[in-house]
């Protein structure tokens, strides 16, 4: 029981502290986005609000057909975007399972899990297409995930457009250049998938 509520007060400070809250300044990882741009053949832009106190970092790292938009400034959280044009429908989102989300489990539809528990006891994933979701959400793609806890994945489509967003809100901070091209290659193999599903063109 202690065990129980040790890891719940954990989760209610992971939201509080989580990737939405608080500053953080961003001016010292500058040279390291700089280096990551030449690597990666990427563009990267710094935009300061209209009081200049801000300052706002991304880097648009090209990839095959599409672009990966990284941003993160000094009052917003670390992202990860792109846009698609789209084959079929298909939405889901993924996020951190709290005590609240376990909770509120009782009263919905089953929630999709993956089969591995580690990930499943860690994540919340809801999506209209449980089997589009065990294909792109691989072993690898998981692990990483897992690895680095992200804070969460959403996949939109919009019929009307023919089009989709995806958005993951990573962490509040940026880490270190080795974790983002891992990261970048994880998102990589989530694109690779809805592609290969034909979700995306």
């Amino acid at each position: 029981m202690a065990s129980r509520n040790y890891k719940e007060e954990s989760l209610i400070e992971s939201y509080i502290k989580g990737p939405t809250l608080g500053y953080s300044d961003n001016f010292p990882n500058r040279n390291m986005w700089l280096e990551l741009s030449k690597e990666l053949n990427a563009e990267f832009k710094i935009k300061r609000n209209s009081g200049q106190e801000l300052e706002t970092h991304i880097l648009r790292v090209p990839y095959k057909n599409w672009k990966l938009i990284f941003s993160v400034s000094d009052s917003r959280p670390w992202k990860c975007q792109a846009e698609f044009k789209i084959s079929q429908d298909f939405n889901m989102t993924l996020s951190w399972e709290g005590f609240v989300e376990r909770f509120l489990k009782r009263f919905r539809k089953p929630e999709i899990e993956v089969g591995w528990k580690k990930f499943d006891n860690h994540y919340l994933i809801e999506s209209d297409r449980a089997d589009l979701v065990k294909k792109v959400l691989n072993e690898k793609v998981q692990k990483t995930l897992l690895k680095h806890n992200i804070y969460s994945i959403s996949y939109q489509t919009n019929i009307e457009y023919r089009t989709s967003s995806f958005v993951s809100v990573i962490s509040r901070n940026v880490g270190e250049k080795e974790k983002i091209i891992e990261l970048l290659e994880m998102y990589k193999e989530f694109i690779d998938k809805l592609f290969e599903n034909r979700i995306i063109k």
